[in-house]
């Protein structure tokens, strides 16, 4: 069996800390980017030109977006010089979130974002979703780690930020325990994860996604939801 990046067709993968062959070595993709470009390539059934909103884009996953949005395609971020050729625009989501259209948007792909903004979580999700054209979709992921939940939303001097959260400052810690306690009051979530119920085990094999990230809550857990899914 080969194993390929499915973002850009790539067979080296290289080593990131404490997770083996994670990253592609031709476009920079993660076993989460990875995962969410399969539904989108194999999954999803996006319109020609589809309106697509893509929260710190990854190179890769950002190629086989822009093809399916064409000029409908945008990439934000709240600092848009991160992702330099990417055309990314500024996008605060504890401001600019409530600007966004309702019902407009054909697909929305934030991953690992929302364990960083300071502000609640839950308001700009609930927004998110409801920018969804009817037929919409939300891709999501986040950093979820065994255990509990916490969050702190403090004000400090950035350096001061960065010695209480780490240098990627994540303001909260999803726990695998406590998914329907979160996640689950916004959406309606399945009480287990498992990918093998949307994919094969041998097409996630071919695209490098380790098996303990197939059946339990992790980094790499793809939510899928539509405006219909919101519980609020």
């Amino acid at each position: 069996m080969a194993i390929r990046c499915n973002l850009c067709g790539g067979k080296s993968f290289t080593d990131m800390p404490k997770r083996p062959k994670a990253r592609c070595a031709s476009c920079g993709s993660l076993e989460r980017t990875r995962l969410v470009g399969l539904h989108v390539q194999e999954r999803l059934s996006l319109p020609p030109d589809a309106r697509i909103l893509h929260f710190a884009p990854e190179r890769g996953l950002a190629s086989i977006l822009r093809a399916r949005g064409g000029p409908n395609y945008r990439a934000v971020d709240i600092d848009p010089s991160k992702y330099p050729g990417l055309d990314a625009e500024p996008f605060d989501l504890c401001r600019d979130v409530f600007d966004l259209p309702r019902g407009y948007y054909d697909l929305i792909v934030h991953n690992h974002v929302i364990e960083h903004i300071r502000c609640s979580y839950t308001v700009p999700l609930i927004r998110l979703a409801q920018a969804l054209a009817p037929e919409g979709v939300m891709l999501f992921t986040m950093p979820i780690l065994p255990g509990g939940f916490s969050e702190e939303l403090v004000d400090l001097p950035e350096h001061e930020m960065v010695a209480r959260f780490g240098p990627m400052i994540h303001v909260r810690r999803f726990g695998a325990d406590f998914i329907p306690q979160t996640i689950g009051m916004i959406f309606r979530t399945p009480a287990r994860y498992d990918v093998t119920a949307r994919f094969s085990e041998q097409r996630l094999r071919e695209i490098n996604l380790p098996e303990h990230h197939w059946r339990q809550w992790t980094g790499a857990s793809v939510f899928e939801v539509r405006a219909s899914d919101l519980r609020v």
